[in-house]
């Protein structure tokens, strides 16, 4: 049986640093939280689940070793980073161009506007093409990692889930407070307006950064 996870005095500042980063602002953030502003709780929980997922590849890829290729090939490097520069874009085009829902709205016309596979695919895009996500997992994942040659595969795979799940509790209650504090001032035309150019905005911003990162 593989050692899936490493001594508490590896695993209990692995979880604690884990909450700190997933704490600390950037793409997936900024994204999941436009999600909740726009579409209401519902489609923000949906987007951090996607967020997740995307997440849970980029580890499996660490422990593969697949990620090594984006620190190695600055093809590879520029492709990834290009296209999640422009699937931002897109997203925050669509945000400004679309209308926002009240959340009861979003539920009821999910079948017919934008399924929940939709959403949670979105996420996971936005996550995939966004390199620096690889490389993070490459350099931060094999750190904590105590385990025999032959079971570091197994322990960067259930290191990564670790980190994912904490990851997505800390996005629950992100959005659950961002909904409650959306609700109390979508009424308002001009919020709704303003909540929807501050979001793009902040989304292309996002966009703009990955274009501009190095590896």
């Amino acid at each position: 049986m593989p050692q899936l996870l490493p001594d508490l005095s590896l695993l209990i500042p692995f979880i604690l640093a884990g909450i700190a980063l997933n704490l600390t602002p950037g793409v997936d953030m900024a994204y999941v939280l436009a999600k909740t502003t726009h579409q209401g709780k519902k489609a923000g929980l949906l987007a951090a689940l996607g967020i997740s997922l995307g997440s849970m590849v980029h580890a499996t890829a660490s422990a593969l070793g697949i990620s090594a290729l984006l620190a190695t090939s600055e093809t590879a490097f520029l492709t990834l980073k290009v296209a999640g520069a422009i699937y931002l874009f897109y997203i925050a085009y669509k945000i400004l161009t679309s209308k926002p829902q009240h959340e009861e709205e979003a539920i009821e016309t999910k079948s017919s506007k934008l399924k929940n596979w939709k959403i949670v695919l979105e996420g996971a895009t936005t996550n995939l093409l966004n390199p620096k996500i690889g490389l993070f997992m490459l350099a931060f994942l094999p750190q904590f990692i105590d385990a025999a040659p032959q079971d570091a595969v197994w322990q960067t795979l259930a290191l990564g889930l670790l980190f994912n799940i904490n990851g997505y509790i800390v996005f629950v209650i992100l959005i659950t407070l961002t909904s409650l504090a959306a609700t109390k001032v979508k009424a308002s035309k001009r919020v709704k307006t303003l909540l929807r150019w501050i979001t793009a905005t902040i989304l292309g911003g996002m966009a703009i950064r990955i274009a501009f990162t190095n590896s």
